[in-house]
């Protein structure tokens, strides 16, 4: 009759327990996912801002540097699959400076990554990164 009764209530210990422990593990776990999100939207981030300074950098002209930065890194971001909003800035004024001498370029791409999806209270509903890259201008582009 005694290992009844201590069944019972080891039984009722075990659904307290859950009932306490069940809430931290799942804000655990979407703490865990909005960090992995975070990472991986900055690694992301970094690489399309590396893409853009790139393939300005080997552009003939500012013109083309312009537009080849941009669409390389929305290529990036979206292959990637980093879907927001982002804006990349271009510092060209290396391409003021003579055919032949050492120039960069610098791209800073900046992205606002949604958290809102992760629903935890007191959360940010985004998150902002901005990452900035350079690249020497090719010394050698010609005006074609």
């Amino acid at each position: 009759m005694n290992t009844r009764r201590n069944r019972g209530r080891d039984a009722g210990n075990a659904v307290v327990e859950t009932a306490i422990l069940a809430p931290v593990f799942i804000t655990f776990l979407a703490g865990l996912l909005v960090v992995m999100r975070v990472v991986h939207g900055s690694a992301v981030v970094a690489q399309a801002a590396a893409d853009a300074a790139r393939q300005a950098s080997i552009a003939r002209t500012a013109r083309e540097a312009q537009a080849a930065a941009s669409t390389s890194a929305m290529r990036t971001l979206h292959d990637r699959g980093l879907h927001c909003a982002p804006s990349v800035r271009l510092d060209l004024s290396g391409f003021n400076r003579p055919v032949g001498q050492p120039a960069v370029v610098s791209a800073r791409v900046t992205c606002a990554i949604r958290l809102s999806d992760v629903g935890l209270p007191g959360m940010p509903g985004v998150r902002t990164v901005v990452k900035t890259h350079r690249s020497p201008i090719d010394p050698y582009r010609g005006g074609g």
